[in-house]
């Protein structure tokens, strides 16, 4: 399907990140890329079905289903460039400084709450929050509120 071909595997994105500048630019850059091709997702029908199969694949025994896509689905997919440009060290990333500090592990951090979404299958909650996601990669002054699910000043 060629709508989920656009998000790209944990491994077809490090490449992406390895070709890139891999300076912080292009690490919000391949972000938002990877945020819109998921929106793409969550728009088609079938495409969505696929997802919500494969969203519960594996995530009581994988730690970490970012490698797995398409068969499984990680949230953290979509920040890989982020994870990438900080070395994992989350209070140095653009996005994880600016959400008290949480990972994006975290269940309500910017990208852990996308998974909070696909458990109850909120498809317009997640339209809504890759709104959000453009919106913290692209303007700096905003912060997480974990308590809130949204930015604030």
């Amino acid at each position: 399907m060629e709508i989920i071909s656009g998000l790209l595997s944990h491994n077809e994105i490090t490449y992406e990140w390895e070709k890139s500048e891999m300076n912080s630019a292009a690490a919000k850059l391949l972000t938002i890329r990877q945020a819109e091709a998921f929106e793409k997702i969550i728009i088609e029908d079938e495409s969505w079905k696929l997802l919500l199969s494969v969203f519960n694949n594996g995530r009581d025994i994988d730690a970490w289903l970012a490698m797995d896509w398409p068969d499984g689905f990680d949230e953290l997919l979509l920040c890989v460039p982020l994870c990438k440009f900080v070395a994992f060290e989350c209070s140095k990333c653009t996005v994880g400084s600016r959400q008290e500090n949480n990972s994006c592990a975290h269940d309500f951090s910017l990208f852990g709450y996308i998974a909070e979404l696909l458990k109850t299958s909120d498809r317009e909650g997640l339209k809504k929050h890759l709104n959000y996601i453009i919106e913290m990669l692209t303007n700096e002054k905003l912060k997480w509120d974990v308590n809130s699910h949204c930015p604030v000043n």
